[in-house]
C-alpha cells in the first residue's frame, strides 16, 4: 500500500514539474500522462483497502482526457457514424446508459480553444472543467497542476504512408491499416529530435501518448497497432522545436528488435522478448517516469511490468516471451539478472 502512495505522490510531483517546465502543447501532454499516472495509483491503493482485485488499467475517457482514466467500455455511435466500443469514466458511462434511445448520440466535449461547448441536456456528454491550480488537491498536500491542452485538428485523408515537416499538433494524420494484423508504426525522424504522438482512439493502449526521442541521433520507433476493425489509426504530431521532417507508416512484428539477454534503446518503443520467464532489469536514464508493459498476441496493453521514477535500476520479473512495450523520454536498458 505504500508503494502505491509513493507511486501516487511521485507522479503528481513529476506533473508539477512539468507544468512549471513550461506551456507548450508538447509539455501538457507530459503533465497529463504524469497525472494519469497518479490516477492509476490511487485507484489500485483504493483496491487495496478494500482487499479487491487491482483494477484494469485502462487509457483516459474517450470525451475528454480531463475526466480521467476510464472505467468501463459501452458501445457508442457518433451521428451517422458507425458503433463501437469506446472507453469512458464513470460518470460519462452514467450520462450515456440514461441517455434516452431516441435522442442524439452524444459528442466528445471540444479541446480548449476551440470556441465552442455543446450544450447540456439529454443525449449529451456535458464537459467538465479543466482543473486549475486553485482546486481542490487530489492528495493531501499535492494539487493537480493545471494543464494547457491543443486545440481540435483537421483530420487528413487516410494514407498508406504519412509523412511531415515539424508539426504542432495543427493536423491529425491518418495512416491507413495494413491488411496484416496486428502491425506496428514504425516512427522516424531525418535529425535529432524529441517527439510526442497522441492517438485519437486509446482502445488497446495504457495511454494515448508516446514519447520519442533518438537519444542524440534520429529517432527510429515503433509504436504497436492493435488488432481492430478500424480502417486508420488517427494521430497528432507534437515536435520540439517544431523542426524537422518525419515519417511514419506500417509495418510486421518481424521489424520489432529482437533480444535474449540485453537490449539497449531510447523513448518509447517495442521490443520482442525471445527469453524464458525469470528475473529481470530496467535500466534507466531519463528524468521522468518509464515503464515496460507487456503486450498480448493483438498487440494489446496487457499489464504494466515494471516502472519507475528518475534514473535507476528497476528489477522484475520476465512473465515470458512476447512483445513488450518500453515508454519513456530517455535512454534504457532490458536485460535478464
Amino acid at each position: 500500500m505504500r508503494a502505491e502512495l509513493a507511486r501516487a505522490l511521485d507522479a503528481y510531483e513529476q506533473a508539477r514539474r512539468n507544468a512549471d517546465g513550461g506551456r507548450s502543447r508538447a509539455g501538457a501532454l507530459d503533465v497529463l500522462r504524469a497525472l494519469d499516472d497518479g490516477r492509476y495509483a490511487l485507484a489500485c491503493l483504493d483496491a487495496l483497502l478494500a482487499d479487491e482485485p487491482l483494477p484494469e488499467r485502462m487509457p483516459s475517457c474517450f470525451f475528454d482526457d480531463r475526466h480521467g482514466r476510464a472505467v468501463r467500455l459501452v458501445r457508442w455511435a457518433p451521428p451517422g457514424g458507425t458503433a463501437r466500443d469506446i472507453a469512458v469514466c464513470a460518470a460519462d458511462a452514467v450520462r450515456l446508459a440514461e441517455r434516452p434511445r431516441t435522442s442524439p448520440s452524444p459528442r466528445p466535449s471540444p479541446r480548449p480553444g476551440s470556441g465552442t461547448r455543446p450544450a447540456s441536456g439529454p443525449g449529451r456528454i456535458a464537459p467538465r472543467p479543466a482543473p486549475e491550480s486553485g482546486n481542490k488537491p487530489l492528495l493531501s498536500g499535492v494539487r493537480a497542476p493545471a494543464a494547457k491542452f491543443p486545440e481540435a485538428a483537421p483530420l487528413s485523408a487516410p494514407q498508406p504512408q504519412v509523412s511531415g515537416e515539424g508539426s504542432g499538433g495543427a493536423v491529425t494524420h491518418r495512416l491507413a491499416m495494413p491488411t496484416y494484423r496486428p502491425a506496428l508504426m514504425v516512427f522516424s525522424t531525418h535529425e535529432r529530435a524529441l517527439v510526442n504522438l497522441r492517438f485519437e482512439d486509446g482502445a488497446g493502449r495504457s495511454s494515448r501518448l508516446y514519447r520519442l526521442t533518438g537519444g542524440g541521433a534520429p529517432v527510429v520507433a515503433r509504436v504497436p497497432l492493435p488488432s481492430g476493425a478500424a480502417k486508420a489509426v488517427a494521430f497528432q504530431v507534437f515536435a520540439a522545436g517544431g523542426g524537422g521532417s518525419w515519417t511514419a507508416g506500417p509495418a510486421p512484428l518481424r521489424e520489432a528488435p529482437r533480444f535474449h539477454g540485453e537490449i539497449n534503446g531510447a523513448g518509447s518503443d517495442v521490443v520482442h522478448y525471445r527469453g524464458e520467464p525469470g528475473r529481470g532489469v530496467l535500466r534507466y536514464e531519463g528524468p521522468s517516469v518509464i515503464q515496460l508493459e507487456a503486450l498480448d498476441d493483438r498487440l494489446v496493453y496487457r499489464v504494466t511490468v515494471a516502472e519507475g521514477s528518475g534514473a535507476g535500476e528497476y528489477p522484475f520479473q520476465w512473465p515470458g516471451r512476447g512483445y513488450y512495450q518500453v515508454r519513456s523520454a530517455g535512454a534504457w536498458s532490458l536485460s535478464t539478472a
